[in-house]
């Protein structure tokens, strides 16, 4: 599901550009949410979104001061600005901005950005792991995740140096990922793309931690290694 943002303080304009996204979206079957927002600081205090709409012309707090308070906190949302000022434009792309739109919106305009940001979205999506903490969704590439853990009723995902903990469980996890990845223990599931190597009760990975390897998934684990390893042109 792609999820979508519209800050805008003038209510009707606000209503009309929600209107107009939801007929594009249903238009081309693709699934989404959208919240909409009339003040900034609201929305700020919402969780992370995948496309944010924001008029420059806001008070209290405006469509740029907005974006950098997002870009501040590390959100990655695709921005896309809507103003009656041209001007604008050259700012817009400090904060990375995807697009902008001049009042009154070209519906067309607004198809062909919804479109290719939604196609660009979906092929993205299909590469990463969404999980949720608190109000916020996050997507984790594959290739970052090193290894997840069950533990407490959570699922533990390891990357470089840091793990997000999520409630979640392996037993359903597991079918809903590439199969780079294996459940080596009950309460692991590595990522071969970090196997550095194993022996029959052990895993090493690329940052020397070592996750343990069942011995009833040992012989497994192994057909599964070779036949990745052999996709990846590895071995012959």
């Amino acid at each position: 599901m792609i999820r979508i943002a519209v800050c805008e303080d003038e209510q009707i304009l606000l209503e009309q550009l929600t209107g107009h996204i939801k007929n594009i979206l249903n238009k081309h079957s693709v699934i989404f949410s959208i919240e909409a927002y009339t003040n900034g600081n609201v929305l700020l205090s919402r969780g992370t979104f995948d496309i944010v709409f924001l008029d420059i012309a806001m008070k209290p707090l405006n469509g740029l001061t907005l974006a950098k308070k997002l870009r501040a906190r590390g959100d990655k949302s695709k921005l896309i600005f809507i103003t009656a000022h041209r001007q604008y434009a050259i700012d817009a792309y400090d904060v990375q901005a995807f697009h902008y739109l001049v009042k009154p919106v070209d519906i067309k305009k607004l198809e062909t950005i919804l479109w290719q940001l939604c196609s660009s979205l979906t092929g993205e999506y299909e590469h990463t792991l969404a999980i949720r903490q608190g109000t916020a969704v996050i997507r984790i590439p594959f290739g970052q995740i090193l290894y997840l853990e069950a533990m407490n009723r959570k699922i533990h995902l390891h990357k470089n140096g840091e793990f997000l903990p999520y409630y979640g469980k392996l037993d359903e996890l597991e079918p809903t990922l590439p199969d780079t990845f294996f459940r080596c223990h009950r309460s692991y599931i590595v990522n071969f793309d970090h196997v550095q190597h194993y022996k029959k009760e052990e895993i090493w990975l690329d940052n020397e931690v070592v996750l343990p390897l069942s011995r009833r998934r040992y012989q497994a684990f192994g057909l599964a290694f070779m036949y990745y390893l052999k996709n990846r042109g590895d071995v012959f």
